[in-house]
């Protein structure tokens, strides 16, 4: 198929002809997830559906959208094209929907917000339920998934704002940025027998304990190490900052985690210090796409979040 068919495919589709929506809101969430099995798990179905549905998208399209025998997941020109518009497609869909639903309640609405797992314990005690008690109105719908995966869902309209953590690509997004936080050591002090000096726990400690990593901050640790000349023993890391906490209590290693989870880490009966090198730290960010928020809901809750942070305070802290 050429691309000028695929737009006109996906054209005549906004129009409502053809297929319902909900082929290219499957195939969208295949790309995200990588495959198939895991999209079928993400959308609360078994593969077989999920198959068939990308089969028949493929013959109705006339053109393959996926290499066959590609691991990872790759797609062709076309599926390409169809990812990048599809998403925009289903993104108007939904913002229509939204936007009724705004012009119909401009006090309320549903708030769509993502969040990274180190972020939503403090995010629901600092922002999400003072917002709420603020805007009665308001609904929530929290997505929890990693940086990368909110940011493509921003992008794509499914969300309205995210709460992440740095470094991420900032570019086509707005931001509001939480002052640095360092990074915490979290261990079993019944296993790991290590000495807090005043300004935290020196690289050298920790690189003779095995470490369990948060895994998008490997390569900014891995660096840190190599700085001082030490080699880390690396022996797990996890997209979840709750599940690094999980490996050290039990006994897997000292985990190297975002600050916002030393009270998580304190009522699991552990340990926690922050980490004496200047280099290892992040920030919080509400993230929105460059244009502004879509809804009444977004526009709010940004413009919640701006007041707290010109208000001042400590936010980090429970």
């Amino acid at each position: 198929m050429q691309f000028i068919e695929l737009e006109y495919y996906l054209y005549k589709k906004a129009r409502g002809d053809r297929m319902d929506l909900k082929q290219i809101r499957y195939f969208l969430e295949v790309v995200d997830q990588g495959s198939i099995n895991m999209a079928a798990h993400k959308l609360g179905m078994t593969q077989p559906p999920v198959s068939k549905q990308m089969q028949l998208l493929e013959q109705e399209l006339g053109c393959e959208l996926f290499r066959r025998n590609s691991r990872p997941l790759e797609l062709t020109p076309e599926g390409k094209v169809l990812y990048e518009r599809g998403s925009a497609l289903l993104a108007m869909a939904q913002g229509m929907v939204q936007a009724v639903a705004d012009c119909r309640n401009t006090q309320g609405g549903t708030l769509r917000l993502g969040l990274v797992s180190s972020v939503s314990e403090l995010a629901v005690q600092r922002w999400i339920a003072p917002f709420g008690q603020m805007h009665p109105g308001v609904d929530f719908a929290l997505y929890e998934s990693n940086t990368y995966s909110l940011l493509e869902r921003l992008r794509r309209r499914v969300i309205d704002l995210a709460l992440v953590r740095t470094p991420f690509p900032s570019h086509g997004f707005l931001t509001q940025m939480l002052p640095s936080q360092p990074m915490l050591a979290i261990w079993d002090s019944a296993r790991w027998d290590l000495c807090v000096e005043n300004h935290g726990l020196a690289l050298d400690q920790l690189a003779a304990c095995p470490l369990v990593l948060y895994r998008r901050w490997e390569p900014i640790i891995q660096a840190a190490f190599d700085r001082h000349g030490l080699q880390p023993r690396i022996v797990a890391h996890d997209d979840s900052a709750r599940t690094c906490l999980a490996m050290a209590r039990a006994g897997l290693g000292v985990a190297m985690a975002p600050d916002t989870m030393r009270q998580p880490a304190i009522d699991l009966g552990l340990s926690a210090a922050p980490i004496d090198e200047s280099s290892l730290y992040s920030r919080i960010a509400l993230v929105c796409n460059e244009g502004g928020c879509d809804t009444a809901a977004g526009r709010a809750f940004w413009d919640f979040y701006q007041q707290a942070l010109a208000g001042g305070g400590d936010f980090l802290k429970g």
